[in-house]
């Protein structure tokens, strides 16, 4: 149960209206927020983030979701697009290998009787149970 005042840990709102909650809730504007990133080193071009704030051009990449997170003191899963990038990576097999991907598969058309991939393995191959964030992912190339 949310206490009230308290802001929730996640949204099902599009990525522009979550940001402009966000930002609306912290008394902050776009430029400002452009600031603090660049501050921080986590730097989105400024057209790039007026993109993203609007809901124009190409979707926001789980990068960029990460950077805007990490400013605005969220999870990057309180954004709905993260989950969802989230979510496909899982049946990605370039992100989590092709066994992994389709055992996800099985499991999301509800077919648990699935052989069970050891974990330890599994990690010693570069296959996590989970995709990375994608600065992680940058980080093992």
């Amino acid at each position: 149960m949310a206490v009230e005042g308290s802001e929730p840990r996640m949204t099902d709102a599009p990525l522009h209206a979550a940001l402009a909650d966000l930002l609306r809730r912290r008394g902050m504007s776009l430029t400002r927020l452009g600031s603090v990133l660049r501050a921080e080193g986590l730097t989105i071009g400024r057209t790039r983030l007026y993109q993203i704030a609007s809901g124009d051009g190409p979707p926001a990449s789980a990068a960029h979701m990460e950077r805007l997170a990490a400013v605005l003191g969220v999870s990057p899963s309180y954004f709905a697009e993260y989950r969802l990038w989230r979510v496909r990576a899982l049946l990605d097999p370039a992100c989590v290998g092709f066994e992994r991907a389709m055992e996800n598969l099985r499991r999301l058309n509800g077919r648990r009787e699935v052989a069970r991939i050891d974990p330890d393995s599994a990690s010693r191959a570069g296959e996590g149970r989970y995709p990375a964030r994608s600065s992680e992912a940058k980080e093992r190339a």
